[in-house]
């Protein structure tokens, strides 16, 4: 057992960069064939598809984390207190359970609960709680004010 409490992690590629989602949150992986677009919506949000009867909102974290695009169909699907979101990824690179690796807790990057560096790369642990805060704040702050009801004004 390591410093921080996590035993394993699944690694998720994304760019040049490799997230880390504890198993409790990764309920699958989706091959994303077809979104349904959402008019005016925010730039990290990509779109909505079903999955086994719940809507799930789909992200771009590139957008999020600076990373450039690469046109993925994949995404990751997690459970966040109840709440199914996902996002894209390259690809899944293994389940990690020898954590022994050197564990630093990241000072600027509050979606990432630690960073493990492991062989010359660091693996960002994601924060599953974090992320869909950030994520519905930005989502929040970009979304138009409603416009006022339109009246209507009988005929005479």
């Amino acid at each position: 057992m390591n410093k921080i409490g996590i035993d394993k992690i699944w690694v998720l590629r994304l760019g040049s960069v490799f997230l880390g989602v504890e198993p409790k949150a990764l309920k699958e992986v989706l091959e994303v064939t077809q979104l349904t677009p959402i008019p005016l919506a925010p730039p990290p949000l990509l779109g909505l598809l079903s999955n086994q009867g719940r809507i799930v909102s789909v992200f771009d974290l590139r957008q999020v984390l600076q990373i450039p695009p690469t046109g993925s169909d994949l995404a990751a699907l997690l459970e966040v207190e109840g709440q199914a979101i996902a996002f894209t990824i390259d690809e899944v690179t293994g389940l990690r359970t020898n954590l022994s690796g050197t564990w630093a807790t990241p000072s600027q990057e509050p979606l990432f609960s630690a960073v493990l560096e492991d062989g010359g790369k660091s693996i960002r642990i994601l924060n599953p709680n974090s992320l869909l805060a950030h994520l519905t704040a930005r989502i929040s702050a970009t979304t138009p004010a409603p416009t006022s009801a339109i009246r209507t004004t009988p005929f005479s």
